[in-house]
Order: C-alpha cells, then structure tokens, then sequence
C-alpha cells in the first residue's frame, strides 16, 4: 500500500470519529418527532377524537412543506454552508415539535405538522449532499447505514410510551403533551451542537493536516471554487425532465410508501396485533416491543450495507431488500399469534431499511458537481417524499374502512414490489447523451459502475 493510500484511509476514518456521529444525532433529531407521533395515537387520538384515517392524513401532510422546500433548501445548503444551515434547521424543528404539545384537534395537528414538514425539508437532503463531500462512493453505503442507525425507534419508541405512562396527569397534562415537550427540547440543543462542531467540507478542516485535506479532497472530487456555484431554473428544469433520475426517484417513492407507514402506524399495528392474539399490552409494553422490532431490522440492514459495499452494487441490493420487505408483510397478515406476526415484522422492517440505506445513492449516481448534486439529491428525495405523504393517509382510511391493518398491510407489500420493479428497470435507462460527460467524468472510487449496476 503507498503513502497516499495510507494517508487517503487516515483522513477517512479521522473524519467517521469525528462527522459520523454528528449526522446521526441530527438523523435521530430528524425522525424522532415521526416515530413518537405514531406513539403518542395510542392516547392522543381518543383524547382528541382523531380517527385513523384522520390521523393518517395529519401524518402525511407533514410532506406537503417538505415537498414545497425540498428543492429550495438544499440550495439555501450549498450557499450558507451545511454547519450553519444544518444547525439552525434542527433548532427550528425542535422547537416546532415541542409546540405540537399544545395542538388541540385535527385543524392544529394539522398546522403543527406542516410546518414541522417545511423546516425539516432540508435535512434529508442536505445530509445526503453532506456525506457526498466527505466521503468517497465507495464507502457511502456503509457510512449511510452508519448515521441513520434508527436509534430514534429502538430507543425513543420505549422511551416515548415511559414519558407517557408515568408523565400522565402530571401538571394536568396528558402523557403524550409531556412526551412532544421533553423529546423536543434535546433537539434544539443538538442544533447548537451542530453549529458549533460540523465542519463544511475537507478544505475548511483545521482537524485535517494538510495531506489528508488533499488526499480527501482527490477522492470525494469536493475542491471548493472561489465562487458559489450559481444554480439556475434551467438547471433545475434539467434534472425535472431527466427521465433516468426522476423514475429512479419514483422507485425511492415506492420503498418510502412502506418506511413511513412502519415509522407512523408501528405502535398501533403492534398493539392491533396483540389484541387479536387475545393479548392486552401496556403502553411500556407496546413500546419495548415495537422498539425490539428495529434491533434485528438494524443488524440485517447492516449485513447488507456491507454486501453492496464490497460487491460495488446498489440496485439488486436495492430489489432484493424490498421484496424481503414484501415477503414480510404478507407474513405479518397471514399468521396467526402474537410472535409469528411480529416475525414478519421484522422482516418488512429489515428489508425496509437495508433498501433503505442505499436507495438514494442509486438516482444520483451520475451526477456530478454542486449544482447538478444540490439540485439532484433535492429533487429525489422531493419525488420520494410523495410516497410519505400518500402512505399513512392511504394506511389509515383503509384501517377505518375495514377494521383492522391487514389491508394497509397488503397496499405496502404492493409499493415494495413495484419500488424492486421500477429500480431494476429505471436504472436500465440510459442517460440523455447532454448527461453522459457528466456522469463518467468526475466519479472516482466506482461511482461510475454502481451508476451502470
């Protein structure tokens, strides 16, 4: 192994101690707030006399401003710079979720939701765009499935339903109003966090000597102009007609549909299967074992996360993921028993999220430079996000129609196998010949080759 070599692996491994962890407090800060929503149904929605498909329909408008400032937020990204942006957004939604505390009915949770949508828009994204100029494509996998390690559901969903069993009354308030303040206020201060320690890119690095900036510099293609890159309509009209992009971004849609109906509605479909096993849960309970859900979810995704890494593969991972995911789905319906069924839980969870660490880096994988990412990784996951706002409206109504999950159940299992079908294909299309420079000559490290995968 040469020197540049060794001094390329140091710098790596010196920026995962350092950024790795930051971006997994902002991811955990990030999807909190929609895993302890599904928590807080489990009394807010009698409290408050919010039906399921009601409920649903307040989790999902919560994509509308995500949607609406998907695009423009990574923009506001690439010209404050992702330490300042980053920060400022994770205080702002700290704040806003604490609010949700006070929400009065479906008109306020309503509100409350969209506008937690709208300063969250650029998380995603942003943090995607971010780990782009920190790391090499050969290690993204990996360092993905690292930062978005779902700690928010195997820790917060026990630790939300003990605030609300033990909170309850307290000050005269309900359980789950005391659960939206005390898991909102950790996140403004994570947002501090952030703004203090984040860094911008490797040129800015003072933690870095002065190889291993140039050494990250050459292998994640991130050198800084003078000038911030000036990011037009026509460019982001560009990548709105890019038929490869906005299919494969389609297919994120799809593997969504089920990520978000899981993050949403697990409490409730945890505690729905319990009861027809003839099992009453406690609230401690129904959040020990929805939380024990994503434990052996983790470790699956991470197997393989490590498999597409070494074989530089995305799309079949991708597939496969999301058909295991289906797999499960229809397993958790068509058994009978509290264990079986949280077996096939666990399955879909587990192919949910091994599909999910990879998923965005399929889209985006021939793309190069800061206007063509900024725009392009905004406008995947702007696409995906129409899935989250679909899913848990579509999950809740056929809930109140029918009685029970199993149907919602069955309209997951049909968006994960059509995500699996619309990856594979997507990513047969060829990019236009405009796209083509673009695609092969700035990629380092096999981009190029999971890009024709």
């Amino acid at each position: 192994m040469n020197d540049s070599s060794v001094i390329e692996r140091q710098a790596v491994r010196k920026a995962a101690r350092r950024l790795a962890p930051l971006i997994l407090l902002l991811y955990t800060a990030g999807y909190l707030d929609r895993v302890n929503l599904g928590t807080a149904a489990l009394t807010m929605n009698s409290d408050l006399g919010i039906s399921a498909a009601s409920f649903g329909f307040a989790t999902g408008i919560f994509s509308a401003g995500y949607i609406a400032l998907q695009i423009p937020s990574n923009l506001a990204l690439n010209r404050l710079g992702p330490r300042r942006w980053l920060g400022l957004l994770t205080m702002s939604w700290g704040i806003v979720a604490m609010l949700t505390s006070l929400v009065q009915g479906e008109t306020s949770l309503i509100v409350v939701r969209i506008v937690l949508g709208a300063v969250e828009a650029g998380m995603l994204p942003g943090m995607f765009l971010y780990l782009t100029i920190w790391f090499p494509p050969r290690m993204r996998g990996r360092i993905t499935a690292l930062v978005c390690l779902p700690f928010y559901a195997i820790l917060g969903t026990p630790l939300s339903a003990f605030i609300m069993q033990y909170a309850d009354g307290l000050a005269d308030l309900a359980g789950w109003r005391w659960m939206f303040l005390l898991e909102g206020a950790p996140t403004v201060v994570i947002g501090l966090v952030l703004l203090k320690f984040l860094t911008d890119s490797p040129a800015t690095a003072t933690w870095l000597s002065e190889e291993e900036r140039t050494a990250l510099l050459r292998v994640t293609s991130a050198e800084e102009s003078v000038e911030k890159p000036k990011i037009r309509a026509r460019d982001i009209l560009h990548h709105i007609r890019d038929a490869r992009l906005v299919t494969l971004a389609l297919g994120v849609s799809l593997l969504w549909v089920g990520f978000v109906a899981i993050t949403s509605f697990l409490p409730l479909i945890v505690a729905g299967f319990a009861e027809h096993a003839g099992s009453k849960l406690s609230l401690i309970q129904t959040g020990l074992l929805s939380g024990f859900v994503y434990v052996p979810a983790t470790l699956v995704a991470l197997v393989w996360v490590s498999s597409s890494d070494r074989r530089n593969e995305r799309v079949w991972h991708v597939a496969s993921g999301a058909l295991l995911a289906a797999v499960g789905t229809v397993v958790a319906v068509t058994t009978s028993g509290l264990w079986p069924t949280l077996l096939g839980t666990i399955l879909l969870t587990s192919g949910i999220y091994a599909a999910l660490f990879l998923i965005w880096q399929i889209p985006v994988a021939h793309l190069s430079g800061p206007v063509a990412m900024s725009v392009g990784i905004a406008l995947t996951t702007m696409l995906g996000n129409v899935g989250s706002f679909m899913a848990p409206y579509i999950v809740g109504w056929l809930r109140d129609a029918t009685g029970n999950f199993d149907s919602g159940l069955y309209f997951i299992a049909v968006s994960l196998i059509a995500c699996a079908v619309v990856t594979v294909a997507g990513n047969r299309i060829r990019p236009r010949p405009s796209d083509h420079g673009r695609s092969t000559t700035t990629h380092h490290d096999g981009a190029e080759e999971i890009a024709a995968h």
